[in-house]
């Protein structure tokens, strides 16, 4: 896994529902949860033309709640599904979890990060270490990584594969 993303910034404000505005609702109510559907669909609740704009390797920016209300997973599969990469100033706990059991590489708790960038801009994120670099505007800071539990998760895929890994573990070892 490649957890060092060099993309677009797309940057986005304070209290996005993961119902919504991250992916319609419709989507929690079928179990939809492939994400080569479900990125035709990420982020047009705010922008409509969202998922025909991101590359492989863009990076997310978001403000405070980022994925409030309840927790469903599939807004962050559509991000998985783009290959792209998320920073939000604070991820609710439910969608927290969802981010992780979706494999998504991110970084919550950057204070300030919607400050450092605007759509556009090119960014360099190392998702391992926390290294955030905005390569427009010269900037670079640190923030703080996932611990490495949590990024054995993110590694492996998500939780289910990551539980796939672990069983065969427990039956090669048994």
């Amino acid at each position: 896994m490649n957890w060092i993303y060099r993309g677009k910034c797309w940057k986005f404000g304070d209290n996005l529902g993961i119902d919504g505005d991250v992916m319609p609702l419709r989507f929690a109510i079928e179990r939809e949860l492939d994400p080569t559907v479900l990125r035709d669909w990420l982020m047009t609740g705010v922008d409509p033309d969202f998922p025909r704009k991101v590359s492989p390797g863009d990076v997310i920016v978001a403000g405070k709640r980022f994925g409030q209300g309840n927790p469903h997973i599939q807004g962050f599969l559509g991000i998985v599904g783009h290959g792209l990469g998320l920073i939000a100033e604070s991820i609710p706990r439910g969608s927290f979890r969802n981010a992780i059991n979706a494999g998504l590489p991110f970084l919550s708790g950057c204070a300030g990060v919607t400050g450092d960038v605007e759509t556009g801009d090119d960014l360099e994120v190392d998702f391992r270490t926390g290294e955030f670099n905005n390569l427009t505007r010269n900037l670079s800071r640190r923030f703080r990584p996932l611990d490495a539990r949590l990024q054995a998760i993110v590694e492996a895929g998500g939780w289910r594969p990551n539980l796939e890994r672990r069983l065969a573990q427990l039956r090669a070892s048994g």
